[in-house]
């Protein structure tokens, strides 16, 4: 949008001063030139040119006539036909010697004109009282009359101290033929002529408005001080060497072009050829990419514009005198990053900073895991030992029930049953041996397990029992907590179908309910006390070990349960996310 909007500007700026028509103002006196009296306000504000036809200008009757123009901005007085040759079509000469006032340009040629500010045009020698005696014209490219002949009807102060028009005093009064406005590229002579003599000019003058531009001459790093110091010394000195003018501007050994700088290379003068006299003259826009500082005026009255402290990267910098501001200098230049300061060392930092900050909030992230895995890796060590303790008590459980079962029978003197008895002991108690040294068992196994049991306590009962696996359960491949059923069997056979001999009847079955795992024990014993339901050893170890076990199992979760239902007992353990 910026660069739109400034593209308009100039746009209509070009137009403006395209369309910049001439303009004469004859009838008044320019306020500068009015009240002036010392010349001090003349000099402050405009350069001055003077010429005469003759040498001998300061002798009577040879008229000097001198332009006062604005002083801001002006070329290398010395070398101004070479920089501007259009000058030279405007040659005003007559005689191989003229006069040039320092600081100005010498009358001989045209003078060139760079605002709209204009010229100023006085002839001295021609006052009030002479005046009948002379005209004056204006030409346009030296072709089209744009003022006939006329006859000086105003006059002013006399800037330049002559006896032109009397010799035996000072000329008071100059006759002030206007202040004139040209277009950009074209050129106004004005020529004076004595009345007597028509067709001879007395003196002239000519003015070029020229379409003007900066020009940097050479570029300065910070560490380049030194060489800048010593050109700048160059320009104010007197060009004059061995009897010829030098131009500084052309000086090849301390004067270079350079659009290529390193990192550290990041404060740089630009050096311009022309002469300012106000800062505010010049006018740049450093321009990156699509950012840009926009239009500002200048920091120095001299002839140079220093960037400072510039950030790596593609610039172009505009720059404008602010009487021409549709005419811009384009430098383009380059600052090369430092390798640190590259897009792939950023990207690298911007990465290695994540990196380190993700390695360090891992290593937290470790640190706190290792310690709560620590605490559960405790913590199931002791549920896993009170679960061992719980085990073992197991053991001696089944072989005082089970020695029992035999020295009744012994006292009983049924040898045969007790010798049967003793081969079902041995295979029980090889089963829960190897049960004990695991966790978890298969259900097939758990199965062998309550089977030797119950076979065991069917010949001192006569119970019948049954154990049933939904085909939905895979016994093989489902665990359980080792001898995790037995303690409930028994429970229901010592304390439910025991004392019902054949007629007693009990049930296993495992069923699956969703993801879940139903294991139910019913008995058709004469059920229990409700407030006396949890006294038995092997229940109190059961509920316990539950206890404990869904410490440890966190997505799976143990469930127990003793209800009496149409006259039978029954237990249920719910394995929750069991069959997952």
């Amino acid at each position: 949008m910026r660069s739109t909007t400034i593209f308009i500007f100039l746009c209509f700026c070009q137009t403006l001063c395209s369309a910049q028509k001439l303009e004469m103002n004859l009838d008044s006196i320019h306020p500068v030139i009015k009240f002036d009296q010392h010349g001090d306000s003349i000099r402050k504000y405009f350069s001055n040119t003077f010429y005469s036809h003759n040498s001998r200008f300061l002798e009577q009757n040879n008229l000097l006539i001198s332009a006062f123009y604005s002083n801001k901005l002006a070329v290398n007085y010395n070398h101004v036909l070479e920089k501007i040759p259009q000058l030279k079509t405007y040659s005003n000469k007559r005689s191989e010697v003229y006069a040039q006032a320092a600081d100005s340009y010498a009358g001989v040629y045209a003078v060139p004109i760079f605002d709209s500010t204009g010229i100023v045009v006085t002839v001295n020698g021609i006052n009030a009282q002479n005046a009948h005696r002379y005209q004056f014209r204006v030409l346009e490219n030296n072709e089209k009359v744009v003022l006939p002949w006329t006859t000086p009807k105003v006059f002013a102060k006399a800037y330049w101290m002559t006896k032109i028009a009397d010799s035996t005093k000072i000329d008071d009064f100059t006759a002030y033929l206007g202040q004139f406005k040209g277009a950009y590229g074209k050129a106004l002579t004005f020529e004076v002529r004595q009345t007597d003599q028509p067709d001879r000019i007395k003196t002239s003058l000519s003015a070029y408005w020229v379409k003007w531009q900066p020009r940097v001459v050479g570029v300065f790093t910070f560490s380049q001080l030194p060489e800048f110091l010593n050109i700048f010394k160059e320009q104010w000195k007197d060009e004059r060497k061995n009897g010829k003018s030098v131009d500084w501007s052309k000086d090849s050994t301390f004067l270079k072009l350079k659009k290529e700088f390193r990192y550290n290379e990041n404060n740089l003068i630009f050096y311009l050829d022309d002469i300012i006299k106000s800062k505010n003259i010049i006018e740049y826009n450093l321009v990156k990419g699509t950012d840009s500082t926009g239009w500002a005026v200048n920091d120095f009255d001299f002839n140079l514009v220093w960037l400072k402290n510039l950030s790596p990267g593609k610039y172009e910098l505009l720059i404008r005198y602010s009487v021409q501001r549709m005419h811009i200098c384009k430098y383009t230049f380059t600052i090369h990053p430092a390798w640190y300061q590259t897009v792939w060392a950023k990207t690298g930092l911007v990465l290695l900073c994540l990196l380190a900050i993700g390695f360090i909030i891992l290593l937290r992230r470790s640190a706190k895991q290792a310690e709560k895995l620590k605490a559960q890796d405790t913590l199931k060590q002791l549920v896993q030992t009170e679960l061992k303790s719980i085990r073992s008590q197991f053991n001696p459980h089944f072989v005082f029930n089970a020695l029992s079962s035999i020295q009744g029978l012994i006292t009983k003197n049924d040898s045969e049953n007790a010798s049967r008895y003793l081969i079902e002991f041995s295979n029980l108690m090889r089963e829960s041996l190897k049960a004990t040294n695991n966790e978890f068992v298969s259900i097939s196994s758990e199965v062998r397990i309550l089977e030797n049991y119950l076979n065991l306590e069917r010949l001192r009962f006569g119970f019948s029992y049954e154990i049933a696996c939904s085909s939905q359960i895979d016994a093989n491949a489902i665990e359980i907590p080792s001898l995790f059923l037995q303690p409930l069997v028994e429970n229901a056979v010592k304390h439910g179908i025991s004392s019902l001999q054949e007629q007693g009847k009990l049930k296993v079955s495992f069923d699956k309910v969703n993801n879940d795992m139903s294991v139910q024990v019913r008995d058709n014993g004469r059920g229990f006390d409700q407030n006396n339901q949890f006294k038995g050893f092997g229940l109190q170890l059961t509920k316990e070990r539950i206890k404990l076990l869904n410490q440890t199992l966190h997505e799976q979760q143990i469930e127990f349960s003793v209800n009496r239902i149409q006259n039978e007992t029954q237990v249920t353990i719910y394995f929750k996310n069991w069959l997952i």
